[in-house]
């Protein structure tokens, strides 16, 4: 008996050695990752930071998109596996996790959990006993692949299947199997976690914060066709030309999202970095004359765009001879053909900002029409001396005169004189393919800023908005956005989140534009994106911001841009109808079911009459509530289940009647 319990000691005594003393061979996290891996996310402490993120407004709003909650609920569901008796995840403790997103079908993702188990993983008893951890009415079943065994833990109620292997000392897991078979492949041969380019952005933003968020431009077009049925030339330059994107990103307060870190990627962009570096920032100006209907502002930034260009095109010339060649040749027969010479009519006069603008529709309430294919997209430029640049686009305009059959004379707007370059192809030529979509453009000069468009239309909405001094910095919400970014830098870019999604719809797959109509109340609260990119060295620093306005109801605002031209003193309002003084007493609201994500009541016809959102069986989020017609009546928001932010009160007809702040 005796040596049945000495047998037993040094059992237990290789163990302990085993757990504490003695290093098992480790496999980094990265080198798991298939490398079809569209984007992946790393937390050094998940279950402390996502305690941290649960805490913000952001994230409980993240919760109301059901492909995110379903996201958070499966890995959730990956602890609630487990026996409550066995405190497995406690015991592990709070280790690394690595999730990776992947394409498994045209239209379709999923996710692959990976995370390091360290220490826990020399204990040979947890991986060959794994099935003794997993809670009653779960079907445990296991395979081989690759000499890596699979555990498998099938749900007798959903039938869903959650695989489980084990590398060295890591955990992976997904709910599709491909992905644990992908991931068993990569460990054998490694992509992203020996990418170089990777592993310089993975240095620079690996720091404390919530988490990190890498992107892997190989694959955004693939990506894009999932939402678009059109090209994009600005996924197909990012794809092109940059490898990876990485941030680290934090939550600053309830209405920011705030991400920093780095981009890089070939040669090319390379050597676009080195002569941006050398060509110094420019300002952020294009918006004295942009307008308040701008969607998407691109600005690039530079002291002189002449040395930026020969800077460049030297510095490319020694990786790619053929394209610097194809380039010159071009540009030699545009020159001989009308006569000019690009650096003296051209170049010369441009100052230090080149944007690409992309403008939403008119407002509904204008009487406008929608923009059709191409309107709306506009090149706005700096000009280092108006007069100059005015004069040498004459020279331009005549020489094409002479050379081509179109007769077009200015037309005066407001001040303005609106032109007309009959030169296809020309911007693309100078700037590269991210503005081939200007074709054959009017233009227009605007205090110190010439402005080129596809339609004249798109002109006259910068012109309005100019005279009537409702560009976009007069819009108090963007320059309280702006403010979190530098005053100068070598690519701004920045969106307006709602008027983009609307200049967008028509380019859409119909199932991405019914998700989007769907999933409207989601996205729109996310008001403003930024994201700034400064030359340094190889790659860019870069900075994101995500604007989060709780109080922002696309509806309401529909509503009343639908009826602003309504005059409020021409409308009978019946006082038991609405009444200031008690519109926005609301009813105490007790629903039956505190699990539920909503409440909501119905009126005699069956049409919606009230509905809030609900946070474990308070109101908590966006409140509504509407006519028997329909029609909405008050817009609002509780948080924590007391009535917070904008209130507003609005007649059958639509006109808004009365607004409070909480």
């Amino acid at each position: 008996m005796w040596i049945v319990g000495v047998g037993l000691l040094i059992y237990l005594l290789y163990l302990v050695a085993s757990f504490f003393l003695w290093e098992e061979e480790r496999i980094q996290g990265f080198y798991l990752i298939p490398e079809d891996a569209i984007f992946f996310m790393e937390m050094d402490k998940p279950i402390k930071n996502l305690e941290v993120l649960a805490e913000s407004q952001i994230w409980d709003h993240f919760q109301t998109q059901p492909q995110i909650r379903e996201m958070s609920a499966k890995l959730n569901s990956v602890d609630s596996l487990f026996q409550d008796d066995t405190d497995l995840f406690k015991r592990i403790g709070d280790r690394d996790l690595i999730i990776s997103a992947h394409m498994i079908a045209q239209d379709d993702y999923a996710f692959l959990y990976i995370a390091d188990l360290r220490k826990w993983s020399r204990l040979s008893l947890l991986k060959s006993n794994i099935n003794q951890f997993f809670r009653e009415g779960y079907e445990v079943t296991s395979r081989t692949y690759k000499e890596v065994e699979i555990t498998e833990v099938t749900d007798q109620e959903t039938f869903e299947t959650l695989s489980l292997a084990f590398i060295k000392n890591q955990l992976i897991a997904s709910y599709t199997p491909q992905l644990v078979e992908k991931s068993v492949d990569a460990s054998i041969n490694p992509q992203i976690g020996r990418n170089l380019q990777f592993l310089e952005v993975q240095r620079q933003v690996r720091k404390d914060d919530l988490f990190r968020f890498y992107l892997n431009h190989q694959l955004l077009s693939d990506y894009w066709q999932v939402f678009s049925k059109e090209e994009s030339a600005i996924i197909q330059t990012l794809e092109e030309y940059f490898d990876f994107s990485g941030f680290k990103v934090d939550v600053e307060d309830d209405r920011l999202l705030v991400a920093q870190g780095a981009s890089n990627g070939n040669g090319t962009l390379q050597n676009l970095i080195t002569a941006l570096d050398e060509a110094g920032t420019g300002s952020i100006d294009a918006t004295t004359v942009l307008p308040q209907e701008t969607a998407l502002y691109a600005s690039f930034g530079f002291n002189s765009f002449l040395d930026l260009h020969d800077n460049f095109y030297g510095l490319l010339e020694e990786r790619q001879p053929e394209m610097v060649k194809e380039y010159r040749t071009n540009r030699k027969k545009v020159e001989n053909f009308l006569d000019i010479d690009l650096q003296a009519d051209f170049y010369n006069w441009m100052g230090d900002e080149l944007a690409l603008v992309q403008c939403g529709n008119p407002g509904q309430g204008s009487g406008q029409p929608a923009f059709g294919d191409k309107e709306g997209l506009a090149v706005v430029i700096k000009a280092n001396d108006i007069a100059f640049a005015k004069a040498s686009l004459e020279k331009i305009q005549e020489k094409i005169r002479k050379k081509t059959p179109v007769k077009f004379q200015e037309v005066p707007y407001r001040d303005h004189k609106i032109n007309y370059l009959q030169i296809k192809g020309f911007f693309q030529l100078i700037l590269g393919s991210l503005f081939e979509d200007i074709e054959k453009p009017y233009y227009s000069i605007i205090d110190e800023f010439v402005v080129f468009s596809n339609s004249p239309r798109t002109i006259k909405l910068f012109i309005d908005g100019y005279e009537d001094r409702t560009s976009l910095i007069g819009d108090e919400t963007y320059r309280e956005f702006v403010d979190h970014f530098s005053s100068q830098s070598n690519i701004f870019l920045y969106v307006n989140t709602n008027k983009l999604a609307n200049a967008s719809e028509r380019y859409l797959t119909p199932s991405s534009r019914q998700q989007l109509r769907e999933n409207r109340s989601f996205y729109s609260q996310f008001t403003h994106l930024g994201l700034e990119l400064k030359a340094e060295k190889k790659s860019f620093e870069t900075r994101m911001v995500i604007a989060y306005d709780p109080d922002y109801d696309i509806e309401a605002i529909e509503l009343e841009e639908r009826t602003r031209k309504i005059p409020l003193d021409l409308v009978n309002v019946k006082k038991e109808e609405i009444d200031k003084a008690t519109v926005f007493d609301i009813p105490p609201i007790f629903p039956s079911d505190f699990t539920a994500s909503y409440y909501e009541e119905k009126h005699l016809n069956g049409k919606t009459k009230m509905k809030v959102r609900l946070k474990d069986g308070i109101p908590d989020g966006r409140y509504r509530s509407y006519y028997f017609d329909g029609q909405l009546r008050i817009s609002g928001r509780f948080d924590e289940g007391e009535q917070a932010g904008r209130w507003k009160a609005y007649l059958r007809n639509g006109t808004l009647f009365h607004k409070k702040r909480f």
